[in-house]
């Protein structure tokens, strides 16, 4: 199905690397010319597909992109703002690792007010969480206390790294909407880190950008490697806490990560995954406001399942194991 190639303004190019032979000396001008149109060359072959209506499906938005090059390839609404709840959660993880990533042994003892409403990973007052757990936490079971004791925690310290005084909160969101936009998400606010204000919104394009990071951090990806974790907490009531992830992907072929959002009295359904195509490439794939819970799924897969179709270059068996393998699989629980 290939279409000839559109510049779009908004799209994200990959740097590629010049594959042009010198057949003799030029002079400074030609030379600039020649590599000029040597990249243009190259920039129309690799981007020569432009992306594409998706495959029928129930969300208002999708937008699907090949993480490594930057292309589009599906596109239906990708600039349409909407809550996006805890898709939060992932900007929150990102924010984490690269304040405090080497720190993740360090532990947070819990308070009440990090006992917010919604989704839990099962915190109670007095509990010391490791940032790790609180990861797991978050990653897996969608934990809006999680979300905000790693944000305490990050935020109290990024303001003693500045010696400035404050709500740890607010500096932590400060730092969230920061990192959105130095992943490309132009049209993303936040107003909490677990995603429950109405104000953390962000268009299907944006999601994507953000993913097309997140979901390739050698940091973050060992979070989704198995769909099961008990983790050890400490403090008075010091037990062990098995999480099951509530995102139904993890564990199926070559989802490398997963994340939705959901409002189930407003009938919001989001879902983001990260895919490894039989290529090797790494996709993003971004559903915003599929119908209905078990629509969001049926709308993923059938998005993956018609990528290799539309984009023959996605079926092609990689020609070594090493891209597939860089997440180490989700298969592999330590």
């Amino acid at each position: 199905m290939a279409r000839p190639f559109r510049y779009d303004s908004e799209m994200i190019f990959a740097p590629t690397s010049d594959r042009g032979e010198k057949r003799g000396p030029l002079p400074g001008f030609a030379l600039r010319a020649a590599a000029i149109a040597a990249v243009a060359l190259i920039s129309g072959h690799a981007f020569g597909q432009d992306a594409i209506a998706p495959p029928k499906v129930t969300a208002s938005a999708v937008f699907v992109l090949d993480a490594d090059t930057g292309q589009p390839h599906y596109r239906k609404n990708e600039d349409k703002a909407f809550r996006i709840l805890s898709i939060t959660k992932l900007i929150t993880a990102y924010v984490l690792v690269q304040r405090l990533g080497g720190q993740l042994s360090d532990t947070e003892t819990i308070t009440q007010a990090d006992l917010v409403p919604g989704s839990t990973a099962g915190l109670r007052k007095g509990d010391v969480w490791s940032l790790e757990n609180l990861l797991y936490g978050m990653l897996l079971v969608s934990g809006n206390d999680a979300a905000l004791a790693v944000a305490d925690h990050v935020g109290r310290a990024i303001l003693a790294q500045e010696k400035k005084r404050g709500s740890s909160i607010k500096r932590f969101v400060q730092e969230m909407r920061s990192a959105a936009a130095g992943l490309g998400a132009k049209h993303t606010q936040f107003a909490d880190p677990y995603g429950l204000s109405p104000s953390n919104v962000a268009t299907a394009r944006d999601v994507g950008l953000m993913g097309r990071t997140i979901f390739r951090d050698a940091r973050l990806l060992p979070f989704w490697r198995c769909a099961r974790r008990t983790l050890s907490i400490g403090g008075p009531e010091a037990r062990t806490v098995t999480l099951d992830s509530t995102i139904e992907m993890l564990g199926e072929e070559d989802i490398i990560g997963a994340k939705t959002g959901s409002h189930v009295s407003k009938n919001i359904y989001h879902l983001v995954v990260g895919w490894r195509a039989p290529s090797g490439q790494t996709i993003i794939a971004v559903v915003l406001g599929s119908a209905d819970h078990p629509s969001r799924y049926n709308d993923m897969r059938a998005i993956l399942a018609a990528l290799p179709r539309d984009f023959p270059e996605l079926a092609e068996p990689a020609a070594s194991s090493g891209a597939a393998s860089q997440d180490g699989g989700v298969k592999s629980c330590p």
